[in-house]
């Protein structure tokens, strides 16, 4: 499991946008030599989606061009940079640097795959600002970072909405994907509330990356969905491979995916005449990096040996890269005969060091192994030392403990001080119940030590160009490896294993459809469910018919829970992992849209009800037929009667749509929508009210119970005087009064209308049913009772005469009619 110091990333960025209100993107991660290509419209004018990107890619560093072309109201992606991410180090290059045609050529030759591949030969005046932004981007690597990239080593992608699905930054955060709303109240060890520290069990640096990657940006294609889910499947029916698995990939290091940057770049000039500090340092890197390659070929076979036996298509197919690709064990014996087979990776910093310093072979280079006795001479000097200043000074417990910064310094338990330390001892630092001190004798033998280390690092290089000239030509292989081990570190470590800590049959394999409904059944939400024991699963069904649901009940009822639980499951299910529900079947969603919280903005000067509209305003500026929507209490920052009619027409314009909306509303008028539009469903938690007190079941049910005066209760609980509470109960009754005769009205009216809705509705499920048809009802096959429910259905008198003819389902809001034909 990655802990919580692991280093920012590497990340570079080029942003450029056009007059048109295009923006590209180009993303460079320095870790795993790979590119990230987007390219899309900005539909809002504060830079929405480039700030959810931003946020997904956490760059470092991030390039614009001058800020004069900006479209007009929009302030421009430099002041864009300033405003939200001043932390992040902003560089401006000129315009010229932002050359698509430079960024062409610098694609098709650095990518491992074929132009055609990634659409460049058909697409690319189509992604000419991110090639632009790619240009600039690489432009300021090879000069910022000294390095070239090798031709065909990098993994280029294009990112966006054909691929995965879109979380807008403040759906992420409202639905707690990554971090815990209020986390900064509630301390560091909330974090684990967040459905991103719920599943972070991975291993490796990579594999935690890739978690993270996928709930910010879950999958839309079935198909890749279907194949991770196919080998969980296998994976929970099959403990032997499910450990062995575990096992053999807890063998290679933690930071494997890092080790391929080091193979990718290679320095502008290759002299055997490097000195200096940071030439030292790079060469130690260098070093480590094939000692960390040596480790992870060594762990091969052992992955090979765990997978042979698999079924699922996704590992067999991982065993058959691994074990038929010649590459790695090509490699492996280019490594074997210059690094000695006794090298092994090390954390502990000094047996890292010496590691390192021996990791060629002896013999190989004179002026190495000289290095190399100067090294372990000064390193026994340093030890005689300690032994010596033990016996002189009566410190039986002196230690002799190494970190990189200050080399080798003693370390000794207070309570051995009596009195003061000699004179002889410096920079004396308290650290804890121990002292920490070093002596002159001491400082220079370290700096002996480390000028020797550095010279054994910068021969150690010289030694291993030929290696590194040989590795480069097959670098694509290492880039495939990388990305095999962390799907494997995400899907076993972090999905498999989830799974396997909760009770049996707790997690279910969900199914997928193209256009059929959104059906999840004691459906639980995944964070709360491991806090609370007696957790109530609850139901949703929605379809094209049935697009809208409004959630209804009293305050603490378990509304917002209902609607951050529907939304985690979903993405759950889009990321290829079992779910917390009895059975699901999804529709597959491209774009999630929440409206959550209240609270004033005071950065932007917006009030809680401005925040609210500007939030409420970009769901339906980009809502899309596919998306899913979860709207909680919208409206109820501003007057009742403006309130109600946003809210009302926010839901006219979504059932529009053939969008999933879920509204979680106070406004009981609301529930009006159902008596006009059949495609409404209105539901409520339950509640029951003993001696004047609300007792929550958390219990979703159909209809919309009214709760009487619940806010009256809760007002009486928190002590408002007796006669204020019965005058507003008058005041209350008056007015539903007037409410319960105008829904009559509107039940009669379309009472008919609904009844054929919902038998159309049933009539379109069936359509849709994968494995039984229509021809099966009428003859009666199967024996199960799901098909026997179904041919119940199916010889209903008032089905079976629509179903001689179109069905005419009535449409929302336009008051129009359309034919469904079957």
């Amino acid at each position: 499991m990655e802990d919580d110091t692991v280093e920012k990333s590497s990340i570079v960025t080029g942003l450029i946008e056009n007059r048109a209100k295009e923006v590209g993107m180009a993303s460079f991660d320095l870790r795993s030599a790979t590119l990230h290509l987007s390219q899309y419209i900005e539909t809002s004018s504060s830079y929405q989606n480039t700030k959810t990107l931003l946020q997904f890619y956490d760059p470092v560093v991030v390039i614009v061009p001058p800020n004069k072309f900006a479209p007009d109201g929009m302030l421009g992606v430099s002041d864009l940079v300033d405003g939200f991410y001043a932390s992040v180090k902003k560089v401006v290059m000129a315009r010229g640097c932002f050359d698509d045609t430079k960024g062409v050529v610098l694609i098709k030759n650095l990518a491992a795959a074929e132009p055609s591949a990634l659409g460049l030969d058909t697409y690319y005046k189509q992604y000419y600002l991110c090639l632009a932004a790619a240009a600039a981007t690489i432009k300021w690597i090879e000069a910022e970072k000294g390095v070239i990239v090798t031709n065909h080593s990098l993994l280029v992608t294009f990112n966006g909405s054909f691929d995965h699905m879109s979380i807008d930054a403040t759906s992420v955060r409202n639905l707690e994907i990554i971090e815990p709303f209020h986390s900064n109240l509630l301390g560091t060890t909330n974090k684990k509330r967040s459905l991103f520290h719920m599943l972070k069990t991975t291993k490796t640096t990579g594999g935690t990356r890739l978690l993270r990657a996928n709930l910010l940006q879950p999958l839309k294609d079935i198909t890749t969905i279907n194949t991770r889910l196919d080998c969980l499947d296998e994976l929970m029916s099959n403990e032997q491979l499910f450990f062995g698995l575990s096992q053999a990939l807890r063998k290679f290091p933690k930071e494997t995916d890092r080790v391929l940057c080091h193979f990718c770049f290679k320095p502008k000039k290759v002299t055997n005449e490097v000195a200096g500090a940071d030439n030292a340092r790079r060469s130690q890197v260098l070093i480590s990096s094939i000692i960390l390659l040596k480790t992870a070929l060594d762990a091969l076979p052992l992955l090979s040996k765990a997978l042979k036996d698999a079924k699922s298509f996704l590992l067999a197919n991982v065993y058959k890269t691994i074990s038929e690709n010649e590459k790695y064990f090509s490699i492996r014996k280019r490594v074997g005969e210059v690094i000695d087979e006794d090298v092994l990776h090390a954390r502990a910093p000094f047996i890292a060091r010496t590691q390192q310093c021996f990791a060629v072979k002896a013999g190989i280079d004179g002026l190495l192994d000289i290095a190399r006795r100067t090294f372990c001479d000064t390193s026994e000097a340093i030890h005689n030392l300690a032994n010596k200043y033990r016996e002189e000074f009566k410190l039986p417990n002196l230690k002799l403990p190494f970190n990189n910064r200050q080399g080798f310094y003693f370390s000794i338990p207070q309570k051995d001080i009596q009195g003061k330390l000699p004179s002889k001892f410096i920079q004396v630092l308290k650290h804890g119940n121990n002292i920490h001190c070093s002596t002159l004798e001491l400082a220079s033998l370290n700096v002996r030590n480390k000028s020797a280390a550095a010279e054994c690092y910068i021969r150690t290089e010289v030694c291993l160009e030929a290696l590194l000239n040989s590795i480069r030509e097959d670098v694509s292989a290492l880039t495939l490896l990388a990305e095999v081990l962390c799907l494997l570190d995400m899907i076993i470590n972090s999905f498999a294993y989830t799974i396997s800590m909760k009770p049996v049959d707790r997690y279910t394999r969900p199914e997928f459809t193209s256009s059929g409904p959104l059906a999840i059944d004691a459906g639980r939400h995944p964070i709360l469910e491991s806090i609370h024991d007696d957790y109530v699963p609850n139901n949703i069904f929605m379809s094209e018919a049935s697009n809208m649901v409004i959630v209804m009940g009293p305050n603490m009822s378990g509304k917002s829970t209902y609607l951050q639980q529907v939304c985690l499951i979903v993405i759950l299910a889009q990321i290829g992992c079992y779910v917390p529900a009895r059975f699901s079947t999804i529709r597959v969603v491209d774009r999630i849209f929440t409206r959550m919280g209240s609270v004033d903005n005071l950065e932007s000067n917006s009030s809680t009800f401005m925040t609210e509209m500007k939030e409420t305003a970009f769901i339906m500026q980009n809502v899309t037929q596919r998306s899913l929507v979860l709207v909680d209490e919208l409206g109820r920052a501003t007057s009742s009667s403006d309130g109600f009619a946003i809210a009302w027409s926010c839901c006219e314009h979504l059932l529009s749509l053939k969008a999933y909306s879920i509204f979680a509303t106070h406004m009981e008028n609301l529930s009006e929508l159902a008596t006009i539009y059949p495609n409404v469903r209105i539901v409520h938690f339950h509640v029951d009210i003993k001696s004047n007190r609300l007792d929550f079941k958390f219990q979703l049910e159909d209809g919309s119970r009214h709760v009487p005066h619940y806010g009256l209760l809760l007002a009486e609980v928190a002590g408002l005087p007796r006669s204020v509470i019965e005058t507003a109960r008058s005041i209350t009754s008056k007015i539903m009064e007037k409410q319960i005769k105008k829904m009559e009205v509107n039940c009669t009216q379309y009472h008919k209308l609904q009844m054929v809705y919902r038998v159309a509705q049933r009539l379109i499920c069936l359509n849709l049913s994968p494995d039984v048809t229509p021809l099966q009802f009428q003859q009666g096959s199967g024996n199960n009772s799901v098909t026997k429910a179904r041919r119940e259905i199916w010889f209903d008198k008032q089905v079976e005469l629509i179903a001689r003819q179109h069905i005419q389902i009535y449409c929302c809001k336009d008051f129009k009619v359309r034919s469904i034909s079957f």
